[in-house]
């Protein structure tokens, strides 16, 4: 059984929350995200919990293409200055209201992600206490 965390993110240049409440995606609301992929602009949205892939979009990229993210705030461009360790395109930074970052690779269909915390106790904190209100809330 797959487990994921639902996070809370906002851009790492206006700071502002990323989350969409009037998409959701796996029953919570979207990370929303405008994209460039080749000569197509448009919003992308994404699954706020971590570990899964599900996704939304009114652009149709195809499978290796590379996407640039930007802030549906402040315009501001999300590419980290590190590349995926696997298929070697720019990695998109989110950073989290907990402290730390989550980043994911920008080409479609390449499944890397990470997650970093600022300070560790407050994130070990901040998920039990996610998991006791989840473990209370009727489905």
């Amino acid at each position: 059984m797959q487990n994921y965390y639902k996070l809370t993110l906002k851009c790492p240049k206006c700071g502002k929350e990323l989350g969409d409440e009037t998409k959701l995606i796996d029953k919570v609301p979207a990370v929303k995200l405008m994209a460039r992929t080749g000569q197509e602009e448009g919003c992308v949205w994404l699954s706020a919990l971590y570990g899964s892939y599900s996704k939304e979009s009114s652009l149709s990229p195809r499978d290796g293409e590379i996407s640039v993210f930007s802030c549906p705030h402040c315009g501001g461009d999300l590419t980290s200055e590190e590349n995926c360790n696997i298929c070697q395109a720019p990695l998109v930074d989110f950073h989290l209201f907990e402290g730390g970052k989550v980043s994911i690779c920008s080409r479609v269909g390449c499944t890397k992600h990470s997650i970093e915390f600022e300070d560790l106790n407050t994130a070990i904190i901040h998920f039990f206490n996610e998991f006791e209100i989840q473990a209370q809330r009727p489905e």
